[in-house]
């Protein structure tokens, strides 16, 4: 009898361990998909902006058409800043690297917001459109080094982190306004 009590026990602790090692493996798989996805939103935004961007500079001449462009950058630019912060919860979950949201910071993005304020107050300045295009050359070259389809989409996390840092070190080789 005491034989059978052991090898009751022995069978229960089996079955509850391998009950737990699969919830363990569903834990995990759900936090990797979760942050994988914030990486692909981050990746699809800045796509977003850069197309945004390249929509106002190609119509500066209708001031309808670049006012909504300039909004929807940064809109976007607003929206990766507070997705990749440090002290909120996906930011600080998904560990974003650093320079990747000084590069969406208000202060960063500035060309943008001054663009906008100044096109939409009826007034033009040269030196903030030439800001403003050299911060679109810079998400340009953020954009094709995150390289959406290649480099993130359907890639494995650690991939993922990888080209992150590659934007991470790109970024500190640009002369931004901190």
């Amino acid at each position: 009898m005491r034989i059978s009590k052991w090898k009751s026990i022995i069978s229960i602790s089996l079955g509850l361990n391998v009950v737990l090692i699969v919830c363990l493996f569903f834990l995990y798989r759900e936090n990797t998909d979760m942050k994988k996805g914030a990486i692909l939103q981050y990746a699809f935004q800045q796509s977003e902006v850069l197309l945004d961007l390249k929509t106002a500079l190609g119509h500066q001449e209708d001031n309808v058409d670049y006012v909504n462009a300039l909004v929807g950058a940064y809109a976007n630019i607003y929206h990766n800043f507070n997705l990749t912060k440090k002290y909120n919860s996906v930011g600080e979950y998904v560990n974003f690297p650093d320079d990747i949201n000084i590069f969406n910071s208000p202060t960063t993005s500035l060309p943008v917001g001054y663009s906008l304020s100044n096109r939409v107050a009826g007034e033009s300045n040269d030196e903030m459109n030439q800001k403003l295009e050299v911060y679109t050359s810079y998400v340009s070259q953020i954009v094709e080094t995150l390289d959406l389809e290649n480099k993130i989409k359907g890639r494995s996390l650690r991939e993922q982190y990888k080209t992150l840092e590659e934007v991470s070190e790109l970024i500190k080789t640009f002369d931004l306004e901190k």
